[in-house]
């Protein structure tokens, strides 16, 4: 048996359009941002991403034009398949279950909760289906993402159905990162309703977690805590998990949108959501959910994130806002310094908070249905742009997907602040920053500036200023409230530059600085096959991330086969096929 093998090394470049050229300095108030190499906190390579809502409208996962967007943004995991709307959704089909809607309004009597079930029912038949076979080939396709999936154990009631379905995975190579029960289970509590309290919802849940467990003994089971938007230290829910014994889950995965309230001036918002990221962000997890786990190796995920609101990422600003792009890369940015968090980010990868669309073509598949055929959206225009909050978010992505461990980082105290409630009494600085050790020969510091003003800051490591020149990516305006609406309207853009300290960090931005610690050298690649397994071997750089890529033409597209951990040097994978020639390369993202 012979195979021809191409082996190479592509080192990914940023292309760079100068659009600002070098910045000079000559502001004396610069801000000092201090970071030290020493001693770095491990960091989940991937932590940024999102959930993946693609249910109720024309957007297959399949779709290449999407693919190459999400690809821009750098999810570091995505999420299967999401959402309340999942409530009544069949894995083994791709569809939604009519009766197991039928069920769900008669057990929680919620009509809003049930209604958003029946949108996705059309549209899923008429384009055949939210395959999770296709939902692992995106996650490939967009770099190598990792997989989160929401178990519907609402009303799937079988527990054979996640022995399958985690038997499947395993079967078809497919890692799921994580395995959510349920999706916000503690919306559906009392007497009558799915879960009496958190005790009962443990207690239900542990079956299915027995049962994924028995088909992949590895899995990570995460059960819900409740939002943070809550009076947390006073939530029944989180209590009785504290209480429950033992302990069985492997992570606590939850959800988080802040409540202002009747707020709805920007300016208010945006105080109230800055007392969020102080006081609601990381701490909730330090000063909280760590002291009701017992046990030490719990990892933590959030899988739904925003602004404001727990109304699914919608237009209620300043969810999609420039602002809401710095409230997301600041908060994953904060909680980036923990060591146990697994996932965060936002809801969701295709709305108004992600990439969005001029049309959705919701229309093309309902018609389908109704006609009683499938019809292939692919070639649709969706007119598809990142929204100015992506825009933001992606920044922080593109250091945390590259990047294996935080290093220790101060702000000096003499920057300006903003508020941090809507009272104007309590402030937070308006600038906050976080060093990262690159996974690929480079180092990144990511800064956010809430505030009106630029500010120029001198990045000190290891206690001297450096001196080299900086990549520097970002996205600013004038209007925190601003918004992008069309691919032609798009005022909120990812802009690139070169810089050198001191850096002005421009109002209302986040932005991103890299620079080359090291050269990556080309790895030495070997192929052997036995049976239907192939190994991939090579000797390279331990301390960086490879992503092995394959091919069948080599002017075609390169397909992701993983994403390979800094000390790995061999992956196993089982696309054999005796009839055309592979190539394979290793990719430093």
């Amino acid at each position: 048996m012979s195979k021809s093998v191409h082996a190479a090394l592509w080192i990914l470049a940023i292309s760079l359009w100068l659009a600002c050229g070098v910045r000079a300095q000559t502001n004396t108030n610069i801000v000092a941002v201090a970071f030290t190499t020493a001693n770095p906190t491990p960091l989940h390579q991937g932590l940024g991403g999102f959930s993946t809502d693609m249910l109720d409208n024309g957007l297959d996962y399949g779709n290449a034009a999407f693919q190459q967007e999400a690809t821009a943004v750098s999810p570091g995991w995505l999420r299967y398949p999401s959402g309340i709307a999942d409530n009544a959704f069949n894995w083994k089909t791709g569809l939604t279950d009519t009766n197991w809607i039928n069920t769900f309004y008669s057990v929680t009597q919620s009509s809003t909760d049930t209604n958003l079930m029946w949108d996705t029912y059309e549209p899923l038949i008429g384009r055949g289906g939210a395959q999770f076979t296709n939902f692992a080939g995106m996650a490939a396709n967009v770099g190598g993402a990792e997989m989160v999936v929401c178990l519907n154990a609402f009303t799937d009631t079988n527990t054979s159905s996640a022995t399958g379905f985690a038997g499947f995975a395993s079967s078809n190579h497919v890692r799921v990162s994580a395995w959510e029960m349920c999706n916000e289970p503690y919306h559906f509590t009392g007497a009558s309703n799915y879960f009496t309290n958190a005790t009962d919802y443990a207690n239900k849940m542990l079956p299915y977690r027995n049962a994924i467990k028995s088909a992949d003994s590895n899995a990570v089971i995460a059960v819900f805590f409740d939002d943070p938007a809550v009076n947390w230290t006073n939530s029944t829910w989180n209590k009785k998990l504290g209480q429950y014994s033992p302990q069985y889950w492997d992570a606590v995965t939850y959800h988080h949108y802040p409540q202002p309230g009747g707020l709805t001036n920007f300016s208010d918002l945006m105080a109230f959501d800055n007392g969020v990221l102080a006081n609601q962000a990381a701490s909730y997890v330090t000063n909280y959910l760590i002291k009701l786990n017992t046990n030490a190796n719990v990892r933590y995920l959030i899988t739904e994130l925003a602004p404001v609101l727990g109304n699914g990422g919608g237009p209620s600003l300043p969810t999609g806002s420039l602002y809401g792009g710095i409230y997301a890369a600041e908060y994953l940015m904060r909680m980036s310094t923990l060591p146990q968090m697994e996932f965060v980010g936002s809801w969701q990868v295709a709305d108004q908070a992600g990439i969005y669309m001029t049309n959705k073509n919701r229309i093309a598949v309902t018609t389908a249905f109704n006609g009683h055929y499938v019809t292939n959206t692919d070639n649709l225009n969706f007119g598809f742009y990142l929204s100015a909050q992506v825009c933001g978010e992606a920044i922080a992505d593109w250091a945390l997907t590259r990047s294996t461990a935080t290093y220790s980082t101060a702000v000096g105290t003499n920057g300006p602040t903003v508020s941090s409630d809507t009272n104007g009494v309590a402030t937070i600085p308006a600038i906050y920053a976080q060093a990262y050790q690159g996974a690929n020969g480079r180092r990144y510091v990511l800064v956010t500036n809430k505030g009106s003003n630029a500010v120029p800051v001198q990045i000190t490591q290891d206690g001297l200023g450096l001196t080299n020149q900086f990549i520097e990516t970002f996205v600013t305006g004038a209007d925190p409230s601003a918004t992008n609406s069309s691919p032609l309207n798009s005022p909120v853009k990812i802009q690139t530059a070169l810089a050198t300290n001191a850096v002005v960090i421009p109002a209302y931005s986040v932005v991103r600085l890299e620079w080359t610690v090291f050269g990556v050298p080309v790895p030495s690649l070997t192929l052997t096959i036995t049976n239907s397994t192939q190994v991939l071997r090579w000797a390279g750089l331990t301390n960086v991330t490879y992503v092995v890529q394959a091919s069948t033409n080599l002017r075609s597209q390169w397909n992701v086969l993983g994403r390979i951990a800094s000390a790995q040097t061999s992956f196993s994978f089982t696309n054999w096929s005796p009839d055309a020639a592979r190539f394979y390369r290793l990719v430093v993202p």
